[in-house]
């Protein structure tokens, strides 16, 4: 999606007027631009401190000469380009439609006739990359953009020659780590069947919407991709076989490019690629927004922002040619089945606030398979915009809008641009998971725009974004000296056996070696035993813990994992005290593991509002009830908890002025500083913008949960645990 063009941005580009913003980067801005002659460009415009570096101008005019050299109906070709330009630039023609990421994220894995037709024209465009003695090497999802009469292959940001090493560095790791080749993950030279492996994980992903290799850390996709097998459950068939072939270890073991496109068009008789209608609604859509172009106005110094279209007075709304092709389009897709409202409108469950008052908007960055902490960022959000929105005389509205990226790292990124792309958002919740946080934070921080994240522990986001991402929840690597606080407080400081399952990611592998590390510096006994990733060796490690007569036990693993170890101690009659990991605290845990589950703890600083007897926590769980029925879920507390730190201090960054918009890097800078008493805390942030664990008040706002008669209970806090030894002694 697009947005207007600033007052800072210039109004042409060499032979290009330019019309939108497509996106912007670390580098600089992509536009929509069109030349004297009308054709539409996305025009690529290199800012900031790689202007003076000259041997990345002399990649960039490397990209551009490569690029050129392809000649293929499905690769994005280049109209222009300018290396020693002030500002180097580079101007491809404009593809209107979605990004394969995209359409899967939202619409759900492709049919197998529409994936193969889709590839089929993808190995065509390698099969041309690859005679003219060229390398993608970055072939992946986000690369593949879509149009009604099939996709186009674009990026030759990392393109080379097969013969070209000058500007790669020994060992260096080169493309996007989940659909690179073996032989790239080990840092070698990529060929033509490395893009050929690329390419048979995008057809995995089509045909299941995720990535052969899972989601998470790069270097957990990197060891992966060499040593493991992909997950291909889901693809049927007649499919799989050729995925597997694309996905071999050797590069000798792979097809051709040439030899998967004739594969492939044995599938395709009449020569067509049938999209499902739900995507080509989309690409429809995409078309109309890129053909209702606005006016070509100069380019303006200072001006402020203009309120939103639909805050114009009625008689000040003329219709202008942007709004009549949208309308055109509109028609165009409902002649086409669908109906533009639901295509275009962004649902929003509050009512529209009064047009007589500014209006924000409060972004929620939920993900697709974080059901729990999905929902609850999303109610505390709402819950609080509506007590906002209660108040009499405010000088403003607000609004919620919700984006949900699909787990990994290229859906985050297109989230967090999305809002950044919409001025009317002025913070946001989220993202909600570890992977998403840590790519999306970057794309924040860039654009300045603050957001906190209530349900992520890892910290290195820091690094790309040191001014506008948050986060409220502590680090995930405290939990494990926090059980063994637990054991101690509550004298169940025995021989212990520790299970790491290194499925569970890396969060936990560090949780687990922090508790091994305590636990010994205690005097006490463990026991580890390291279950390798993906090999299901859990059970063979439990039975190993049996046999070394454990007194205690952990369980460090995905839920499954920790479902069947609770059985398995269920059955031997192990009585001793069991944690376990501290994510799966809310999950299904409870019911699906029965009776075995049945003692277990979790300790985290997730707290139940209805277990604590505070008036706040009382009014908290009054108005959650009324608003959404129940008691709130956890981790509620903790979300309506940030959402408030945040629109409290944003409201001190809002300009007296009307008509103005606030400052979005204000809110950053007052956030670093805040002191803020939450339900059941105080937040402040630490030197990295995370909840700082110094002092004693975290004891009070770290809880112990145990799983009684089929759910989970709030024992208590680590602080009631220590006032009752200390009561006792």
């Amino acid at each position: 999606m697009s947005e207007p063009l600033r007052p800072t941005d210039p109004s042409r580009i060499a032979g290009f007027r330019l019309l939108r913003r497509l996106g912007a980067g670390g580098m600089g801005v992509v536009y929509l631009g069109r030349d004297d002659e009308g054709t539409l460009a996305a025009v690529k415009v290199i800012r900031g401190e790689s202007t003076d570096d000259q041997a990345f101008r002399t990649r960039f005019g490397r990209e551009a000469e490569l690029a050129r050299r392809v000649s293929s109906r499905w690769v994005v070709p280049v109209l222009g380009a300018d290396a020693e330009a002030a500002e180097p630039w580079l101007a491809t023609a404009f593809v209107p439609g979605p990004s394969l990421v995209e359409a899967v994220a939202e619409h759900g894995p492709l049919p197998a006739a529409t994936t193969r037709s889709l590839v089929r024209r993808l190995a065509e465009a390698l099969t041309d990359l690859h005679a003219a003695g060229l390398v993608h090497r970055d072939v992946k999802p986000g690369n593949v953009l879509l149009a009604l009469d099939g996709p186009r292959l674009i990026d030759f940001g990392v393109a080379r020659s097969e013969d070209d090493t000058a500007l790669t560095a020994s060992g260096m790791v080169v493309g996007s780590p989940g659909f690179l080749s073996p032989e790239q993950a080990r840092g070698g030279t990529a060929t033509a069947a490395s893009d050929v492996f690329s390419l048979g994980g995008v057809l995995a992903y089509a045909l299941t919407g995720r990535p052969p290799f899972g989601s998470g850390a790069p270097e957990a996709l990197l060891y992966r991709t060499v040593h493991d097998e992909p997950d291909l459950d889901g693809i049927d068939d007649d499919s799989r076989p050729l995925v597997a072939r694309c996905l071999a270890k050797e590069p000798e073991d792979r097809p051709t490019a040439g030899e998967l496109r004739t594969l492939l068009a044995e599938d395709e008789p009449d020569g067509t690629v049938q999209l499902p209608d739900p995507v080509a609604r989309m690409i429809a859509a995409r078309s109309a927004e890129g053909l209702a172009l606005p006016e070509i106005e100069p380019t303006r110094l200072d001006e402020p922002t203009a309120a939103p279209l639909q805050d114009t007075p009625p008689e000040d709304r003329r219709p202008s040619r942007r709004r009549l092709l949208l309308a055109g389009g509109a028609l165009l897709l409902a002649a086409s089945g669908g109906t533009a409202a639901a295509l275009l409108a962004t649902r929003d469950e509050d009512k529209e606030p009064a047009a007589a008052r500014p209006v924000y908007v409060l972004g929620v960055h939920a993900t697709e398979d974080t059901a729990l902490v999905s929902r609850v960022s999303e109610r505390a959000a709402r819950l609080a915009v509506a007590q906002h929105n209660a108040v009499r005389n405010r000088a403003y509205d607000l609004k919620v809008r919700v984006l949900r990226d699909p787990g990994d790292a290229a859906g985050a990124q297109d989230v967090a641009g999305r809002f950044t792309a919409d001025r009317d958002v002025v913070a946001v919740l989220g993202p909600v998971a570890e992977l998403p946080m840590r790519s999306a934070a970057k794309i924040y921080g860039q654009a300045g725009l603050a957001h906190v994240s209530s349900t992520t522990g890892q910290q290195d986001y820091f690094v790309t974004s040191p001014k506008a991402s948050f986060q409220t929840g502590p680090a995930h690597l405290a939990i494990g000296g926090w059980i063994m606080l637990h054991a101690m407080l509550t004298n169940q400081l025995g021989r212990i056996g520790v299970v790491l399952d290194r499925s569970g990611g890396t969060t936990i592998q560090d949780q687990a070696g922090l508790l091994v590390q305590q636990w010994r510096e205690r005097g006490a006994e463990v026991v580890p035993q390291v279950v390798a990733e993906e090999t299901g060796d859990g059970p063979d490690a439990v039975r190993a813990l049996l046999a070394a007569e454990v007194a205690a036990f952990a369980y460090f693993g995905p839920l499954d994992a920790t479902v069947t170890a609770a059985r398995q101690l269920a059955a031997a009659g192990f009585e001793g005290p069991r944690w376990m990991q501290h994510l799966l605290y809310g999950t299904d845990f409870a019911e699906r593991a029965g009776a075995a589950g049945e003692g277990w703890y979790v300790v985290n600083a997730a707290g139940d509002p209805s277990a604590l007897t505070t008036k706040a926590a009382r009014d908290f769980t009054a108005a959650w009830r009324k608003r959404y029925g129940a008691a709130p879920e956890p981790y509620a507390m903790e979300a309506y908890d940030s959402v408030r730190l945040l629109l409290g201090e944003f409201a001190r960054t809002v300009p007296a002025r009307s008509g103005t918009q606030p400052v979005r890097a204000a809110l950053g800078k007052r956030l670093a500083k805040v002191n803020y008493q939450g339900i059941d805390r105080t937040y402040t942030f630490g030197e990295y913008h995370n909840y700082p664990l110094t002092g004693e008040g975290w004891l009070s706002s770290t809880y112990v949960h145990e799983v009684r008669n089929g759910r989970f209970r709030q024992v208590g806090s680590l602080a009631d645990l220590q006032n009752a030894v200390n009561a006792e002694s």
